[in-house]
């Protein structure tokens, strides 16, 4: 009787059987899958990352190296699968997204951008900045709410008035008007916070030497 080939039994023979391309290298930039990511991308990446190392042929070799990119929760649930369920790369791709549909961690929407508020005592460079790194999170937000959630999150009136006299069409058209309150911010809190008695009237004690004689500030008697 022949040994069973190694390998969870939802492979089916065939790929279990498959011997690795040589030379192969095995992907080392790729993180084991935990279930936090759209299934399908991660297979993606995956398939990509194992033909740069040297498979180019035949899929069932590059399935059977699949448990050992999976993390321990992902890998018993592959284990405990029905046998002979996974044939072809078509195969694992409908098993795996069929499982992991519903786990991975989805992007957000607009909603999520606008509870993104300036805080008390945040610049607006600041404010700008964290909003910025935010949205890059959620690349399918339209310019029109990608504006609206900016202005509804910050404080600066000023910004919020410039904004409605030249209303920006694109982000990038919201984010040079920012750009530009930002660095006039920046130059005027530096102007004013400058110590000193800058903006403060003189006094006579601030005058320094004069040069008349020194009147008397104690009145004659009469």
């Amino acid at each position: 009787m022949a040994l069973e080939p190694p390998g969870p039994r939802v492979f089916s023979r065939a790929i279990r059987s498959t011997p690795l391309p040589s030379p192969f290298r095995p992907p080392t930039s790729i993180a084991k899958y935990n279930g936090e990511t759209k299934p399908e991308i991660w297979l993606a990446y995956f398939r990509l990352a194992c033909q740069l190392g040297g498979d180019r042929g035949d899929d069932r070799a590059l399935i059977g190296q699949l448990p050992l990119f999976l993390s321990d929760t992902a890998r018993r649930w592959l284990e405990e699968l029905p046998a002979n369920q996974i044939h072809d790369w078509v195969d694992l791709v409908r098993v795996f997204e069929g499982n992991f549909k519903g786990t991975y961690i989805r992007p957000g929407n607009s909603w999520d951008l606008s509870k993104c508020k300036q805080k008390s005592g945040e610049t607006l460079r600041e404010y700008a900045r964290r909003f910025s790194k935010q949205r890059t999170e959620l690349p399918h937000i339209p310019d029109h709410d990608v504006v609206l959630a900016f202005v509804s999150g910050t404080t600066s009136q000023d910004l919020v008035q410039e904004l409605g006299r030249n209303r920006p069409q694109t982000v990038d058209e919201l984010m040079d008007i920012v750009a530009n309150y930002a660095a006039g911010e920046e130059v005027v809190g530096a102007f004013f916070s400058c110590g000193g008695k800058r903006g403060k009237q003189l006094t006579d004690e601030d005058e320094g030497p004069s040069r008349g004689p020194k009147r008397n500030k104690k009145k004659k008697k009469t």
